[in-house]
């Protein structure tokens, strides 16, 4: 009998160590890691490190930062990180990054490197974020002192999803996109000024500081070279259409500059629809959206229904041309179907995908596209009657 379990024994024993354990008082835990490519070639790491008593004590909120700024240079990111534990008591661990920031001068060049090592390492997180930061560097944008969080690489995510953009995923994303459509998108983010230069009159004065903020997407081409910028402006648009707009507070001027009306959009959704003809496709795009005003400065009295739908009306001619415009830059300047079409064709018509995906650039470049949006205008807040003086509402009409 204790023939047969000595085996079984032994192996238990040889199964149950812990001799490569690494304890978590061990680790450097890494937040967000940032890439800049240098003059001479070489690879530029950036690293928000979280310092444990800073971030018990929530210093990261009052005056001290939560964190810590490290840099390394290499010949590739893996000899970047080397370079990096040089200087750390404490080993390197980028299991809970979040973000990764890209200089744009590494953009531009293109990030072939990059992506190689991010798709072969386990470490990296496919659901990370992912920012290219226009006109900067990564390391400009980690060492901002955020004062509202304890890590300026837990602001940019939080920044993002407040404006209706979806979170948690971007390098992901990209890595389809690439793959699929030979085009690829990523946020991209600016580092800002005060829009007006602050007078600090006292020591308790707490005037605006330069700060991050969210601008839009980068474009990158099949050779993931960064090709240019997609503004905020239009950047909900192709969430929109791609069904990943949660919600947008629209203004508009209805009449005059001064007459502005707010709307809140939500519920947010779309669909594509490809037409096929002899010239190629083309795309019919249906908008739909559902809205609470929440701001009224004209002379439209909305506890009229009639005032309700003209309001409708103007704003979805308004979204409907704002969404060609939109498309039409990316069409005429860029060529790169960033905004999914071709999936409309390549799920529901795989046969004449096949025909027409080896010269999809081209055909997108040509194709006529129609947008269409329906809004439905729910609510109008609780003063349903327009507060803007009677003498307004007379010049206006």
């Amino acid at each position: 009998m204790w023939r047969k379990l000595a085996p079984v024994l032994l192996c238990m024993l040889l199964l149950t160590g812990c001799w490569d354990r690494l304890e978590l008082n061990d680790r450097a835990i890494l937040l967000g890691t940032g890439v800049d490519l240098l003059e001479d070639g070489r690879y530029m790491m950036t690293a928000n490190i979280v310092v444990p008593l800073a971030a018990g004590s929530k210093g990261g909120n009052g005056g001290t930062p939560g964190f810590l700024t490290e840099t390394a240079v290499g010949k590739d990111l893996t000899d970047a990180k080397q370079n990096m534990q040089k200087k750390l008591s404490r080993v390197a661990f980028s299991g809970h990054r979040r973000n990764i920031f890209i200089g744009e001068s590494l953009a531009r060049h293109g990030l072939s490197h990059l992506m190689d090592q991010y798709a072969r390492s386990p470490d990296v997180r496919p659901r990370s974020n992912i920012y290219v930061v226009k006109g900067g560097t990564a390391q400009q944008a980690m060492s901002l002192f955020y004062k509202l969080e304890t890590n300026p690489s837990i602001a940019v995510q939080k920044i993002q999803e407040k404006v209706g953009a979806p979170i948690s995923r971007s390098l992901l994303d990209f890595f389809i996109l690439i793959n699929k459509d030979n085009c690829g998108v990523m946020p991209s983010l600016k580092l800002v000024d005060p829009e007006v230069e602050p007078v600090k009159k006292t020591d308790n004065d707490s005037p605006p500081q330069p700060t991050l903020e969210i601008e839009g997407i980068g474009i990158f081409n099949e050779e993931l070279k960064l090709v240019g910028y997609m503004e905020m402006d239009d950047f909900w648009v192709r969430l929109w259409v791609t069904n990943r707009l949660k919600h947008r507070d629209q203004t508009e001027s209805i009449g005059g500059k001064e007459d502005t009306v707010s709307i809140r959009l939500t519920h947010l959704k779309s669909k594509v629809t490809p037409e096929f003809n002899e010239d190629g496709v083309s795309f019919n795009i249906l908008l739909k959206a559902k809205g609470e005003v929440i701001e009224n400065n004209t002379a439209l009295a909305l506890a009229d229904e009639q005032a309700v739908k003209d309001l409708e009306q103007q704003f979805e001619k308004i979204l409907q041309s704002r969404a060609e415009q939109s498309i039409k830059k990316i069409q005429t300047g860029y060529g790169l179907d960033i905004f999914g079409l071709g999936d409309s064709i390549r799920m529901f018509h795989p046969y004449k995908w096949r025909r027409l995906e080896p010269n999809w650039e081209n055909t997108f470049k040509k194709a006529e596209i129609k947008v269409r949006v329906d809004l439905n205008v729910r609510g109008t807040g609780l003063d349903l009657d327009s507060l803007v003086p009677e003498r307004s509402r007379e010049d206006s009409q």
